[in-house]
């Protein structure tokens, strides 16, 4: 009896090792909104006029994730990460397919190595210094800015490296296959940061290959912001270029905290394709509020609204979207 009670004891011992060398953690995102959105062109969103919406994720998309790590030792851990999209609006979760990250890597004194579908390395930086807090349906770099629209955010079957931090400067390479005999439409990204104290500055790449000898997009982001205490201050510029068709996009905006709660954010974005791509230009502006009920919960409300026109000048796109939302995160 005494050496059965000795074995539990000493099995109960590793077993709490293991545990304390291992962490498991369940994290999400709850956000839905009330509002109304037009595009009378149907780019952005689909309803072409006014149209009441209850829709998921306006201030950060909806999301369910499990991440983990394991001490192997000699500074070494084992990684993972899972996370699925949510729709809030409807209760559904794509099946539960963990269509927003699916990983494992390791991660120690050289950074960090993950294989599975990440988001690139072009993504990490792509929202770094958006106005209205980066929402994607709000911030009006999102309603007219095509390097922030339209490039492959999460490709399948990717490799990421993440370097450590050195004295606030940090950076990513990320690579997609496209696994299909004699493609070359695999994604390639990277990028450099600096965030140190009230300054952040990023700096990224992506080429997304060609498909069937056709050049596939290249985009490049650079931003930055510094936080002046009373107010912070955003700007973001974004080239997007197929073949010989390229866009020039800018934007500026502000954050400014009027309490501990309360935060105000404001911005205009614009977008104008050359000759090759027929001198289309987007203008629009957003401005939102959100006040923070705890530090999980938040309320908000938002605006947005854009213009595109084709080279003679002419309204092609009308785009309005207004809403009030809650998120959650847990």
């Amino acid at each position: 009896m005494k050496k059965s009670l000795v074995a539990l004891a000493v099995l109960g011992a590793f077993a709490s090792a293991a545990s304390a060398q291992s962490s498991v953690t369940i994290y999400g995102i709850a956000d839905v909104w009330v509002g109304s959105q037009k595009d009378t062109g149907g780019t952005v969103v689909t309803q072409t006029s006014s149209t009441g919406v209850v829709e998921s994720g306006g201030l950060s998309s909806s999301r369910l994730g499990f991440k983990g790590t394991e001490d192997l030792g000699g500074g070494l851990s084992a990684v993972f990460g899972l996370e699925a999209g949510l729709t809030v609006d409807t209760g559904t979760a794509g099946g539960l397919s963990f269509n927003r990250q699916s990983f494992v890597g390791f991660a120690g004194g050289f950074g960090e190595v993950t294989v599975g579908k990440m988001w690139t390395s072009y993504d990490d930086i792509e929202a770094g210094a958006h106005s209205v807090f980066g929402a994607s349906d709000f911030a009006p770099e999102y309603a007219v800015m095509l390097s922030g629209r339209d490039y492959s955010a999460n490709p399948n079957n990717g490799f990421k490296y993440t370097s450590p931090d050195f004295g606030g400067i940090s950076g990513s390479v990320s690579y997609a296959l496209d696994e299909t005999v004699n493609g070359d439409a695999e994604v390639l990204a990277f990028h450099v940061k600096y965030a140190g104290g009230p300054i952040y500055a990023g700096l990224a790449y992506q080429d997304e290959g060609t498909t069937a000898g056709v050049a596939n997009p290249e985009y490049i982001r650079a931003n930055a912001s510094y936080d002046l205490g009373m107010v912070q201050l955003l700007a973001t510029y974004g080239n997007k270029k197929v073949g010989a068709v390229k866009t020039n996009e800018y934007a500026v905006g502000v954050n400014v905290p009027l309490s501990s709660a309360l935060v105000l954010s404001a911005g205009y974005a614009t977008s104008k394709d050359n000759t090759a791509g027929g001198s289309n230009k987007r203008d629009g502006f957003g401005l939102g509020a959100t006040y923070a009920l705890s530090k999980r919960t938040t309320v908000y409300g938002a605006f947005t609204s854009a213009d595109w026109k084709d080279g003679a000048g002419v309204k092609t796109n009308d785009i309005s979207i207004w809403g009030v939302g809650v998120r959650h995160a847990f």
